[in-house]
């Protein structure tokens, strides 16, 4: 197996792990969230997408050892590995806190180690398999997630740090640098949400970062509608587009429109006062949470004054700038085909259109 295949196994495990895990999550997260109080049910259903969602790392670990085939036990460790490695657990005197999803990054690199390691070690074993795979898996594996956390989640921490040094900046250069910034982070295995917890983002930084995110999915919506499946590019746009980041490592100039997008938005959004909460920040279409935040502060509330400016600012912007930005890209300046939005995973591609061979009448 090359190195370029293994990298593509775990990426697209990766996405599929994020599909399965958060789509739930941005479909009826803030819906049950604001029925539960009325209707009962809904705060079950809100428990449960919520459940799922912190189930980020365990998806993922699974989903990536379905890649390389594996056997239900080394599926299995793998995916305990990954949620060992994630660092969403906590143990404190009072016992095991979940504290989120954990960090993705060292999720991937904790999957990447172990998956490496069943490969070695896994056939070799034979019919001992069950009896040392998982022991090895827990303390190799995990372990080794769990000791490189503290150095990989600094990176997350270091990153913050730059972004929160922009809100120094006046409010227009500010919102572009942080929206451009969290365009881009939205589509790698860093967590926006993480980053803008860490450092407290609020106020119009928050909203900065939240068109940020909007423009990541809409620029992935946009540019994949012409060779992905339309429910995977809504899950894109109302999930997450974290699921591109195989395309994105594959050919990283996919990133300029979107890029283009989010320094657009970022002066619409410095321009009308879009603010929001640390959580919002980091949120895209996701659940709706960042319109809902900035209607929030508006003064005023739900007038119909304020819903204009959500939608002009949330749908009309994003997809005008979205469908001329990626237009401008691949058409005139001519940086990559559409080919370079397509997924990898082949039961979400659209079928090519195959021409009709012409039938030649030869004279006697």
């Amino acid at each position: 197996m090359t190195v370029k295949t293994f990298v593509n196994h775990v990426l697209v495990g990766h996405a599929v792990g994020i599909v399965a895990a958060l789509v739930p999550s941005a479909l009826l997260g803030e819906l049950s969230k604001a029925l539960m109080g009325r209707v009962p049910v809904f705060g079950t259903i809100y428990q449960l997408v919520t459940i799922f969602m912190l189930a980020v790392p365990l998806l993922i670990g699974a989903a990536v050892a379905y890649q390389f085939k594996m056997k239900p036990i080394p599926m299995a460790c793998v995916a305990a590995a990954s949620w060992a490695g994630s660092g969403a657990l906590k143990f404190t005197a009072n016992g095991i806190v979940v504290t989120g999803m954990g960090d993705l990054v060292n999720t991937l690199v904790t999957i990447s180690v172990t998956c490496a390691l069943v490969l070695l070690i896994g056939h070799r074993l034979k019919s001992f398999e069950p009896l040392v795979l998982p022991p090895v898996i827990c303390i190799v594996g995990g372990g080794l997630g769990v000791v490189l956390y503290p150095f990989v989640h600094n990176v997350t921490v270091g990153l913050g740090q730059v972004i929160n040094s922009f809100s120094m900046l006046q409010p227009i250069p500010m919102s572009v640098l942080i929206a451009a910034v969290f365009s881009v982070v939205m589509i790698s295995p860093i967590s926006t949400v993480a980053i803008a917890s860490a450092i407290g983002m609020s106020g119009i930084a928050s909203g900065a970062g939240n068109l940020g995110c909007v423009a990541a999915a809409v620029g992935m919506f946009v540019g994949g509608l012409r060779v992905n499946k339309i429910g995977l590019s809504l899950s894109i746009l109302l999930g997450t587009p974290k699921i591109m980041i195989a395309a994105m490592v594959r050919q990283p100039k996919i990133c300029i429109p979107i890029v283009l997008n989010a320094t657009f938005l970022g002066v619409i959004g410095a321009l009308f006062q879009i603010k929001g909460t640390p959580i919002s920040a980091g949120f895209g279409f996701s659940g709706m949470v960042g319109p809902i935040n900035a209607l929030h502060f508006m003064p005023g509330g739900a007038t119909a004054a304020n819903l204009l400016i959500i939608g002009l600012v949330y749908i009309a912007a994003p997809f005008a700038g979205g469908f001329f930005f990626e237009w401008l890209c691949r058409s005139v300046l001519h940086l990559y085909g559409s080919e370079d939005y397509s997924t990898e995973m082949a039961e979400f591609k659209k079928e090519k259109k195959q021409s009709k061979a012409k039938l030649v009448l030869e004279k006697a």
